[in-house]
Order: C-alpha cells, then structure tokens, then sequence
C-alpha cells in the first residue's frame, strides 16, 4: 500500500517533492521510530534519522534535576470561572473528552485539566510526554545552558517543569478556514515577520528571504498532543528538518536550548508496541478489536483549531483516498477539515550535521510530519467575519488572557486528572471519574493511584488501557458521524 501525492518543491533540498504514506507492515522505507534505519531491525535505542546520524555528542548533559517542580493543585486552583454558556460541538461533550484525553503511557502525561469554553476548547498541561523517552540517544542534541550556567547539550535530564500551560484552541463554530494551501498565509499573524539574519525567531516565521516561505512559527508550537505535549513544525529554527540535522529521539522529540520538556518535531509513532504516543494497537474498532482499517485516532489539536489525526496504515481507511493537502489535511465523508500525521521522503541538504557533509547531501530517508505541515488551514488573525463565522482575533494572544480561558460557571463536561480538582467542575469532576472507571476511557481503564509531587492523588495507567481508550474513541467518533 502506498499512495504518491505531488507536490510543487518549497525551496530548499531537504523537503521532497512527494508525499509518501508509508507501507505497513514496514518494508523499504523501514519506519525510524523504533526501527534502526541502516538495518531495518527492532531496536529499544534507535538512531531516528538519516544513516549518517551515528556520531554522538560528547558533551556533557545539560542538568536540570535540581529544578523544584511546580505544585499543580495550587496552579490548577488559579484558573478563574466566568458566565457563559459552554459549547456542545463533540469535541466539548464528555464522551469525547473521557474517549480522547490521553493520561500518557506512563500515567504522568502533561494533561490535568480540559474543558470547553463558549469559543474554545482549553487544556490546562504541565507539557509532559507521558511516555519513556530516548532522549539520551539523540546523536546532535540541541545544545544549551544547564541550571549552573556552563555549556551542555540537553538529555534525558535536561527537562523542566516550570508552570501549568494554559493551551486554548478554537473551536469550529469560531475558526475560519482559508480557501487555500499557501505556505504564506497567515504570515500577516506574525509580530515578528519572516525570519532575518542576524535577529532572534521570536514571533517570526520561516522564511530564507527567497523560496522558502512556511508561515508557521520559527520558534514555538504549531499544536498539542492528546496527553499534553507540545507540537513544533517538522523545521527547527534553522529551516532544517529536524531528523537531518539528527537531534530527535525515537518519537522525534528533544528538549530544547531553553530547557523546559520535551516537545515533538514529528509524529510520535512507533512500531513497536506501547512505545511513543500511539502505535498499531491503537487502531482499534467500535468493538475493542485492532483494525488497522479504521479511520486514525485523534493525537493532538493544532492551535488554528482543526484536530490532528495520526498517520493512515491502511489504504481502505476512510478518506485515504482524498489527498493530504499542503497544510496537511483534508475533508472527507462526515469528518470536518482535519489534519493527519504523515510520513514523507525528504533529502539531505548541504548543511547536515553528518561526520562527512559533503559525502552526506543528496541522501533521502524518510521523515515525519506531526500535523500542520507547511501552512495553517484555518485563519489565525481577524481577517472580518464571513457572514457566519467569526475569525479569531489573534487567538496566541488567547492563551494569556485567564478571563477568556475561564470555566464557564454552568458546564457540564469537563476532563479533569484524577486526583485533581479544576475550579467550578463540581460534580463532573466525579463522573468524568466515574466514567474512566466504569468504561475504560481517558486512557486510563486500569489505572492504579499514586501520590503527586504535590500531595494529591493521582492516576497511572498501563498499554492496555491506552488500548482500551482508542476502542471507546472510535465508538465515541462514530456515533458522532
């Protein structure tokens, strides 16, 4: 099975000129998360990456271990209530929000709070993967500062957990969708600009000042996982995919410069099974039962407000037919424009980071797009209302304003992490308890309690539960259709 979908070239080598979505079971392509890509074979520790991506950074690590945690219970107790009346799209209804939360495969994903507004959907996150990382076998980690001022490249003990995220993405009765896939637009969103010699990213775009143009942003998330995790572009801030320039593990994550957890740079797929954010196991029908045939599961929102799905493994999966577009997504049947994680050939350019970088252009591997690729689909600045729906006014903005991102006081559906307590949740606090217990859902149907850093309670979770979880989301999303 696969399918070739033409694209027109964006400008620089590294980014291919196809879209490939790949095979399963793995054949030549051999899919690099969790799989060694010189030999094809199972690995616990695989190099995710071009062949080249075998000499490792010295360095020493960036250690940030002595970094205090926040308490999340007293931050989960700041988020502020305000009247309005909360949407009831899907997203917003319990059954989706219990069927779709991710509590990680550890049990400790980033996730401890989610609800709907009247015009967003909210997610309260510390960041957290909630999965054991690789990060240790990154061949060029980016490098960084650690918490006693000397140089280092960041590991497995780099990560930090400053603050409760609040993350605020639109809901679709509030999104406008462009009627292009033009890796410009939104540019005009950017504080910043495009990018420029000599000047920091923050607030700006990609852009080599010629060819190369993506409007998504240079420094920051493009989305967030279902368990909490941040999504950045397949681009590091260098324009580089970030496998090219091999500082991603298995899951294509790192941590970056600044410290702060792990964040993705592609699709958190794995082979292997319970390993990264969701695998095979994961693509499961109404019934419980593994079928690689059905739609792929809900693994992130991206931040203009379109879902993000994962990557299609089998051709008869609905809408496999209907081509990804440049933004990465599409519309088909009864599912609304939506984004999917997809796997495309890529080239080496002449500024990898390889042993030898002139023996190393020109090589292909295969890459990992987590959702919006080259483009946001849907408006992120107040372009005008088109009669029906209201574009969003500057909706990054959004996620500082805690009265906007308010618990409306008269909700009834809520998604709240065991152990914890969101302000004005109340009752549903305890069914949204209630339902992981009795159905399986939020990814936690065998859940054991633990004690959190700070004091309270709090549920862990194995890969069965997962498992079980995505089964009760693809009964929860038919019954939507």
């Amino acid at each position: 099975m696969l399918r070739v979908a033409t694209l027109a070239a964006i400008g620089v080598a590294s980014v291919n000129a196809a879209v490939i979505i790949e095979t399963y079971p793995l054949t030549a392509d051999c899919d690099c998360n969790s799989v060694d890509v010189n030999t094809c074979t199972e690995t616990s520790a695989a190099i995710c990456g071009p062949s080249y991506c075998t000499d490792m950074n010295t360095a020493a690590k960036c250690d940030n271990s002595a970094t205090t945690d926040i308490n999340i219970a007293t931050e989960l107790a700041k988020v502020k209530t305000q009247t309005c009346t909360q949407a009831t799209e899907t997203k917003c209804t319990q059954a989706w929000l219990d069927a779709n939360i991710n509590l990680g495969r550890n049990g400790d994903g980033g996730v401890i709070a989610a609800y709907c507004t009247d015009r967003y959907l909210v997610l309260q996150t510390t960041m957290k993967p909630g999965w054991t990382t690789d990060m240790n076998d990154i061949s060029q980690p980016p490098g960084g500062t650690a918490s006693d001022n000397t140089a280092c490249v960041t590991g497995e003990i780099s990560s930090t957990m400053g603050k409760l995220e609040t993350q605020v993405f639109p809901l679709e009765h509030v999104y406008e969708l462009w009627a292009t896939d033009d890796g410009t637009q939104n540019s005009a969103y950017f504080s910043g600009g495009a990018q420029a010699t000599g000047q920091t990213d923050t607030g700006r775009y990609f852009s080599d000042g010629a060819s190369f143009v993506v409007a998504l942003p240079a420094d920051a998330g493009v989305g967030i996982s279902v368990a909490g995790q941040s999504i950045y572009p397949l681009y590091s801030n260098t324009r580089q995919i970030t496998l090219e320039s091999c500082e991603v593990d298995s899951c294509n994550e790192h941590v970056g410069q600044g410290g702060g957890q792990p964040h993705l740079h592609g699709d958190p797929f794995s082979a292997t099974t319970g390993k990264c954010l969701y695998s095979p196991e994961n693509y499961t029908n109404a019934a419980g039962t593994q079928d690689l045939t059905v739609h792929p599961p809900v693994i992130g929102f991206s931040y203009d407000g379109p879902l993000i799905y994962g990557r299609y493994l089998a051709n008869t999966a609905p809408g496999f037919s209907t081509g990804l577009d440049n933004c990465g997504g599409h519309v088909h049947d009864s599912y609304s424009y939506h984004y999917h994680s997809q796997v495309v050939q890529a080239a080496t350019s002449s500024g990898n980071k390889g042993i030898s970088k002139s023996a190393n252009t020109g090589k292909t591997y295969p890459a990992f797009v987590a959702g919006p690729y080259n483009c946001w689909k849907a408006k992120t600045t107040d372009l005008g209302a088109d009669g029906t729906k209201d574009a969003v006014t500057n909706f990054w903005a959004v996620k500082s304003d805690k009265d906007l991102t308010a618990v409306c006081s008269t909700s009834t559906a809520y998604w709240v992490k065991p152990g914890y307590t969101l302000p004005g949740a109340g009752a549903t606090k305890a069914s949204t308890a209630a339902a992981i217990a009795a159905t399986g859902s939020g990814y936690n149907a065998t859940s054991t309690t633990t004690t959190a850093a700070d004091g309270t309670s709090a549920a862990s979770s194995s890969a069965a539960s997962v498992v079980a979880s995505f089964a009760v989301a693809a009964a929860v999303a038919i019954a939507a259709m």
